[in-house]
């Protein structure tokens, strides 16, 4: 993992919490402007093993917008290798159904990813 101000590369040791949190050693992700499923609810394990499969083998570039209630660094990550290289992860898990678009947040950045 490397960060350089508001720019992390992750390469190789992540891993997916659910469908939209990554973590690395000690710093815990949380995908901007989505919303997946929990763990507990109806699609949280499908949800997450669906950012599982998106990044196995890949590495992630995650740009920081900055931080939530629980102090995970909330960023817009794409993927730096891999069939789905330059793509963005969230765009990726709305379009396959496993996260939603979330206006609150995003300003419905991600709402025609599903289309």
């Amino acid at each position: 993992m490397t960060c350089t101000l508001a720019i992390c590369l992750l390469a190789g040791h992540f891993t997916i919490t659910d469908g939209d949190t990554i973590r690395a050693g000690d710093l815990r992700i949380r995908i901007w402007g989505v919303d997946a499923p929990e763990m507990a609810h109806p699609g949280g394990s499908a949800s997450r093993s669906a950012l599982i499969q998106l990044t196995h083998g890949t590495g992630l570039s995650c740009e920081a917008k900055g931080s939530d209630r629980y102090h995970r660094t909330v960023a817009r990550c794409q993927l730096t290798s891999g069939p789905h290289d330059g793509q963005d992860v969230a765009c990726l898990m709305v379009a396959g159904g496993w996260a939603m678009d979330w206006p609150k947040y995003s300003g419905g950045y991600y709402a025609g990813c599903g289309k």
